[in-house]
């Protein structure tokens, strides 16, 4: 495997776990003490719930109503996984005059570390939360111990398609994937068609991709693989014309990526950077690479000869949704929730707040607003989001990723 580039100066798990023990600490007095952290947790957790009904996070409200209350707060602070936060914060203050957006943008990772230290210090900062889940990170850490809370007014959910209409922990406004990417100068169609295309001699040292212990979203796909390793079997018989003999690991998923690895696959910083080598059509034999599906956006202005194939098997990638949360006890609730609505494209779904999100290789979760010119959320072959199996997997994951370097 080779490291085009070197970055990040935390792994995802390691500043998981700094946060985690930092906000956590065991006692090592007694199982009294204990039991009291316990207590205090759960009462947090209760605490938590009455500050969301009191402050009606399970209610809809008119957007005049909202912003009545709103313009008397006057700011409205967002944690945003997003760069193209800033675009949102120039139209919502056009909008609604006497309202600041301050916009950080973070990786979702740095995001989870930032609320928990801040909320455990008693410093309630943030606003609103724009994330993935980072291998269930979000869900496990923020949103089952509510320090984010769920806001889904219900004249934008009866617009949402199913499961992020009634069974997601947030609003989803949209999803992306991890793609693969291929040059169109070079190759009128994919010349990749199932996972283990890429285990073979002429990929070698030719598939670019970020490094799945920066990447929360690489590391998805990859567990999202090891999950349904029974699918990954059947690709392999349906690519190879019989059964998969393992060689030391556990099923087809790891094995599939101990070979993967062996093909020397080049790690890069950034998504940017993968689709940008792939798509300069001056190259004669281009690679591909595994990148955000999100950046088949930046196709035309930067006049890339790229694109995604929707036809690999056994399954194109893991679905990776964008989530919008109230933060606990978020001291401007009412530009909150005005903000999440305007991101999520308010009740006609035309709101500029969407509109920086609402790109090629993104998918709306919503009836009344997606793109046509692209493949539909019913034609996508995708796995779902498992944020408990991904969670409680991906150390193990981590470590046989390492191992095998």
């Amino acid at each position: 495997m080779k490291k085009r580039k070197s970055y990040g100066s935390c792994l995802i798990a390691l500043s998981l776990m700094i946060a985690l023990t930092a906000c956590n600490p065991k006692s090592t007095d007694t199982k009294a003490a204990d039991t009291a952290n316990k207590s205090s947790a759960k009462t947090d957790v209760s605490a938590a719930v009455t500050w969301a009904e009191t402050n009606g996070l399970n209610k809809t409200e008119t957007v005049d109503e909202l912003y009545s209350k709103a313009k008397q707060e006057g700011k409205v602070v967002v944690y945003s996984q997003s760069s193209r936060i800033k675009d949102v914060k120039a139209t919502f203050e056009a909008k609604y005059p006497g309202i600041k957006v301050e916009a950080f943008n973070m990786s979702t990772n740095d995001i989870v570390e930032k609320v928990i230290r801040e909320q455990t210090a008693g410093i309630y900062n943030a606003d609103v939360i724009f994330v993935k889940d980072a291998s269930g990170a979000v869900t496990t850490e923020l949103t089952t111990k509510k320090l984010v809370h769920k806001y889904i007014p219900k004249d934008l959910s009866e617009k949402m398609v199913e499961p992020y209409k009634s069974n997601s922990s947030g609003l989803v406004p949209y999803f992306s994937l991890r793609a693969i990417f291929y040059n169109t100068d070079v190759y009128k169609t994919s010349p990749v068609t199932n996972w283990w295309d890429l285990t073979m001699p002429e990929w070698k040292g030719k598939v670019l991709m970020n490094d799945p212990i920066d990447s929360a979203d690489m590391m998805d796909l990859f567990l999202a693989m090891i999950q349904h390793s029974d699918e990954m079997k059947q690709a392999y018989k349906e690519k190879f014309g019989k059964d998969i003999v393992l060689e030391g690991t556990e099923n087809a998923s790891y094995e599939f990526i101990k070979r993967f690895l062996k093909n020397d696959p080049v790690l890069m910083k950034s998504s940017d950077e993968v689709v940008e080598a792939v798509g300069v059509s001056t190259q004669g034999k281009p690679p591909i690479g595994i990148g955000a599906s999100s950046k088949l956006r930046d196709v035309i202005e930067k006049k890339l000869s790229i694109a995604a194939t929707y036809d690999v098997l056994p399954k194109i990638s893991v679905v990776g949704p964008s989530y919008l949360y109230v933060a606990d006890k978020a001291p401007n609730v009412n530009a909150a929730k005005l903000m999440i609505r305007y991101m999520a494209g308010e009740t006609d779904g035309k709101s500029d707040g969407f509109k920086p999100f609402n790109v090629m290789g993104s998918w709306s979760t919503r009836t009344d607003n997606g793109r046509t010119d692209q493949p539909s959320i019913d034609k996508l072959k995708v796995w779902n989001y498992d944020s408990d199996y991904f969670y409680k997997n991906f150390v193990k994951f981590r470590e046989f990723w390492l191992k095998m370097q």
